[in-house]
């Protein structure tokens, strides 16, 4: 089932930005990113550091071909529902073709990637140690233009969550009735200087499998 508020992506400039302070057991809860938008101020909350044993894990990829999302720059700032499908500017970490920094895994033959390049080029996704993702997106906040932050609404208010992968959720997990496919979460990270550039930071649980079916399903 796709996610059950919707899915979309909010689009504006960085009010400001922080980490919630740790929790009575010193475990590190959301970091919060507050973006200006015509509506009003959005809070925009992402999984960075893990509470439990299942942990973080995270691709940060720089230079992303402007041109492939060039639909997404044009948009005004605001809030925009999102189609779960190739079409619509929604996010598949597993089977979008441009936010994946080696062409190894969509342009060689399936077989190939899957044999002697799959881990390293496809699959492989730095784990959280430490503070390392909350300084990761410290860094890429700095000097950015404009964020767009893909995720799912709140209920109530303005406001993204579930900004993280969507899909391959075991199907023994509470979350599984969330799977599905082109409705993942990231944040997409605008500079103008020292010249136009686009970077993306995509995080998942270390328990959300790579390989699903067309449902999001973990195969």
């Amino acid at each position: 089932m796709p996610l059950s508020n919707g899915y979309g992506v909010v689009i504006g400039s960085v009010h400001k930005h922080f980490i919630e302070p740790p929790d009575s057991q010193g475990r590190w809860p959301h970091y919060h990113i507050i973006v200006n938008t015509p509506a009003g101020k959005y809070e925009c909350v992402i999984n960075l550091k893990s509470r439990t044993a299942i942990k973080i894990q995270y691709k940060h990829y720089e230079n992303l071909n402007r041109n492939k999302f060039t639909p997404l720059l044009e948009k005004p700032n605001g809030f925009y529902p999102l189609a779960s499908n190739s079409e619509s500017g929604a996010l598949d970490v597993i089977r979008h073709k441009h936010i994946n920094n080696s062409i190894f895994c969509w342009i060689l033959p399936k077989w190939i990637r899957e044999n002697f390049f799959s881990y390293y080029e496809c699959k492989y996704w730095e784990p959280e140690t430490g503070n390392n993702v909350i300084e990761l997106m410290e860094s890429c906040l700095a000097g950015v233009t404009r964020v767009y932050i893909f995720g799912e609404p709140y209920d109530i208010g303005l406001g993204i969550h579930n900004v993280h992968m969507n899909q391959g959720d075991p199907i023994t997990s509470s979350f599984a009735k969330e799977n599905g496919i082109w409705q993942d979460g990231g944040v997409i990270f605008e500079y103008d200087s020292p010249k136009p550039r686009l970077a993306i930071l995509l995080t998942k649980f270390q328990t959300q499998s790579l390989q699903t079916d067309e449902d999001g399903r973990p195969l």
